[in-house]
Formats: C-alpha cells, sequence, structure tokens
C-alpha cells in the first residue's frame, strides 16, 4: 500500500539551480552622454548581440577592479496600533537608486566628468592633453549612462545591458597620488526618473543566438514599473 502522507526524500533533485546562470563581468565598459542625447529605442540584434554604442556616447576606459557597483536604498514607513505590538502595515516612503564607480584612467573625458562639464564640451579625443579649472558650480549636468558587459567568449557569450535615462554625480570619493595607487576619479551617480519617457533604469541580459535557435526580438520590450509614464 503506498504511503498517502506526501514526503520530501531528495531536496537535491529540487534545487532548480542552474550553474551557467552564475555570472562574473570582467569584459564591461561604461558610456557617458549628454542627457539631451536620445535613448536608444532598441538595444538588441535579432542574434541576441547587443548593438553598437550610439554616436553622442562616450566609453570611459578602464575601470578599477571593484567594478561598477550599485546600491538600491528603500525606506519606509510603520502604522502601529495601541492593540498590537506588531506594524500593522508598512509604506514605502522612498526609493533611490545609485551608481558607483571608479574610472581607472587618468584621461580627458574621466578628468571632465569630475569637473562637472558637459559632454559636448569634452575633447573629441579621449587621450587628449586635458586642462580645466573648478570655479563657482552649482550642480552637476544631467546624463545618460549605458553599461554594456560580456560575460563568455563566441558561441558561449553572455551580455548584459543597463541604462540610466536620467543621472547625475552627486557624491565624489578620494584621490591618491602615491608610488601605489592609481589616480582614478571615483564618482557616484543617482538616478532618476526621466520625464519625457517615463522610465529610470533598463537592464536585461541575451544569450548569444546558435544556429537553428529562434531568434529573440530586438526590442527593449515591456518593463513592470512602479511609476507612472507621462
Amino acid at each position: 500500500m503506498a504511503d498517502p502522507t506526501p514526503k520530501i526524500t531528495d531536496v537535491a533533485s529540487m534545487l532548480n539551480d542552474t550553474n551557467t546562470n552564475i555570472r562574473k563581468y570582467g569584459t564591461q565598459l561604461l558610456a557617458i552622454a549628454d542627457y539631451d542625447t536620445e535613448p536608444p529605442d532598441e538595444f538588441w540584434n535579432a542574434d541576441g548581440t547587443p548593438k553598437p554604442v550610439p554616436d553622442g556616447y562616450k566609453i570611459m576606459g578602464y575601470i578599477t577592479t571593484d567594478g561598477i557597483r550599485q546600491t538600491r536604498s528603500i525606506t519606509t514607513s510603520n502604522t502601529e496600533m495601541v492593540q498590537d505590538i506588531d506594524p500593522v502595515r508598512t509604506d514605502v516612503t522612498a526609493r533611490t537608486h545609485t551608481l558607483q564607480v571608479e574610472f581607472g584612467e587618468a584621461n580627458a573625458w574621466t578628468k571632465a566628468a569630475a569637473h562637472g562639464v558637459p559632454v559636448s564640451e569634452w575633447p573629441k579625443e579621449k587621450d587628449s592633453d586635458w586642462e580645466y579649472t573648478d570655479s563657482q558650480v552649482s550642480d552637476f549636468p544631467y546624463v545618460r549612462l549605458l553599461i554594456l558587459m560580456q560575460d563568455g567568449v563566441g558561441d558561449d557569450a553572455h551580455y548584459a545591458i543597463e541604462f540610466a535615462y536620467r543621472a547625475k554625480i552627486t557624491a565624489q570619493g578620494n584621490r591618491q597620488a602615491n608610488r601605489t595607487a592609481v589616480d582614478g576619479e571615483d564618482m557616484t551617480f543617482t538616478l532618476f526618473r526621466d520625464p519625457d519617457t517615463g522610465k529610470i533604469y533598463y537592464e536585461a541580459g541575451h544569450a548569444a543566438k546558435k544556429p537553428g535557435h529562434e531568434p529573440a526580438s530586438a526590442s527593449t520590450g515591456s518593463t513592470p514599473s512602479t511609476t507612472p509614464t507621462k
């Protein structure tokens, strides 16, 4: 007679784990454009590869080994009642998304970004001579950020694209000039909703499509949003 009581005897067979989903992005770039530069309509080709970096976006060069770090923080407010010691409800009152990166190159573009120069005023070449003077600054300009990353090569390549529709520098790190430290530019961008598109951030991952596989749509697709679109 079969045991009528359902039971688990082999947890390992239920893990639903996939080791090919473990990602490490040692190959990555970050590109910056002025906020008035049009955001991409599409990020992907039909074969799963990224489209080229659009005109107007400056690829910043080396990033230090900490890579691109992101922080998402949520502020909540509890509602309590005299009869309960636990909250009866919790409401989200604020949400902040920041992106921190230290550029490893002391080049004309990283220095321009650090001094708050609009991208349209940067030198044409990243490796040009540079000269900037700080004076009265009221704020940093809004920009768009494009991140492109790759894990694996050839048919095993997996690509990730992330895009900030509206961002600006809200913090800067320390610099060191000595025998061992890299003279980098450490900056933190805070992300904001773009009033023209209603979007804040885009993130997607695609694998390179092998011959015979159904092509993926090249469009950005739709993603759930907690903010209204104008």
